[in-house]
């Protein structure tokens, strides 16, 4: 992709954006366009467009493949929202005992069609993940996952090395048959990162503080945001999802550049206030800073708050780690938005020694 290509998917990408450059649109190119799906961005350029009145000013194979995906989901959402209601139902009962995370709280919070969800992803103190496994087995859920629109039942050392080694437990699924839902899909995850264990007590303070958002138990605001960056931070810093190229989705950083814009300084103090009790302040910083320089920053008070977290370790945004051989490596390429266009990024990382 040339400069302006790029140029233009980040504005394409950027819906809070109120001065669309019109200029850049005659390079809307088979390039932007399939960086748009594989982003999982393209429902919001068809939304940026629309909104712009831009859309006769692209080829026609440009915008009715945006189109298509816009209208495909609306649809997935509206099957997503039977999901969500038909999982509280199983969960009743069990109050404070998870929290909904990410798309299953976030869906709304977006334009209609901008953000949908493949599953459910709850938040389970250690302690409690037997407990909810169980309601999900009681409701018909099996763990397993499905490959080529079939499901394929997990074997009992997948489910325990899933415990073990990756804070999460092997995915449940439900057959549902709802348009583009076929399966329901509810991830258990009762770590902050790629270990196990080791953040319980923080897991154990955000669901004592978790709240009733209609039928189902969420994190409050603050530690909402907290769990995205720790998310984001996992996925991009840890060598697995980069070889699997599953580390730099633009949507993951769409959410937090949504949830920044509606944050006062308050609001930020608050953040980082909550995230340096918890221990995971570079963490929202490196969110927060990523996340600027992908789209443009918004909330100057925010990027300000996060570059002094990081004053003392700038290659915190660089650093990437690999569990499987205990090694650390950093990025030569330190410019974030030249480095989530590259094609191999594990081709740019150089091993350090770490202390």
């Amino acid at each position: 992709m040339n400069h302006e290509e790029k140029h233009l998917f980040k504005q394409l990408c950027s819906f809070l954006l109120e001065d669309f450059d019109k200029g850049l649109l005659p390079y809307a190119s088979p390039e932007v366009l399939g960086q748009l799906f594989f982003n999982r961005m393209q429902a919001v350029a068809y939304g940026v467009l629309k909104n712009n009145n831009c859309l006769s000013l692209v080829s026609r194979e440009f915008r009715n493949a945006l189109q298509g995906a816009y209208e495909q989901n609306l649809r997935k959402h509206q099957s997503f929202l039977c999901c969500l209601k038909r999982l509280c139902g199983v969960l009743e009962g069990r109050e404070k005992k998870y929290a909904i995370l990410k798309g299953g709280v976030l869906g709304d919070m977006y334009p209609d069609g901008y953000r949908t969800s493949n599953d459910i992803d709850l938040l389970v103190r250690p302690r409690d993940v037997t407990a909810i496994g169980d309601s999900l087995a009681k409701a018909g859920f099996r763990q397993g996952n499905v490959r080529d629109g079939h499901f394929i039942p997990a074997s009992r050392k997948e489910i325990i090395e899933s415990k073990m080694l990756r804070g999460e437990t092997v995915p449940y699924f439900l057959e549902i048959g709802l348009p583009y839902m076929h399966y329901l899909e509810v991830d258990i995850n009762f770590s902050l990162d790629y270990k196990s264990s080791g953040t319980d007590a923080i897991l154990d303070r955000m669901l004592n503080d978790s709240i009733l958002n209609g039928d189902m138990y969420t994190l409050n605001q603050c530690d909402f945001f907290i769990h995205l960056c720790c998310h984001l931070h996992k996925e991009a810093t840890t060598l697995p999802w980069i070889t699997m190229k599953r580390d730099m989705t633009m949507y993951k950083y769409a959410d937090i550049y949504m949830l920044l814009d509606k944050m006062s300084e308050a609001d930020i103090f608050a953040l980082f206030y909550r995230a340096e009790e918890y221990g995971l302040k570079k963490i929202c910083a490196f969110a927060v800073l990523q996340t600027a320089r992908l789209f443009d920053g918004r909330n100057e008070f925010a990027e300000k708050t996060a570059r002094e977290a990081l004053r003392d370790d700038p290659d915190f945004l660089h650093r990437v780690i690999s569990p499987s051989e205990k090694k650390t490596y950093v990025y030569k390429t330190k410019n974030i938005a030249e480095r989530f266009f590259m094609r191999d990024r594990v081709s740019d990382l150089k091993e350090v020694k770490t202390v």
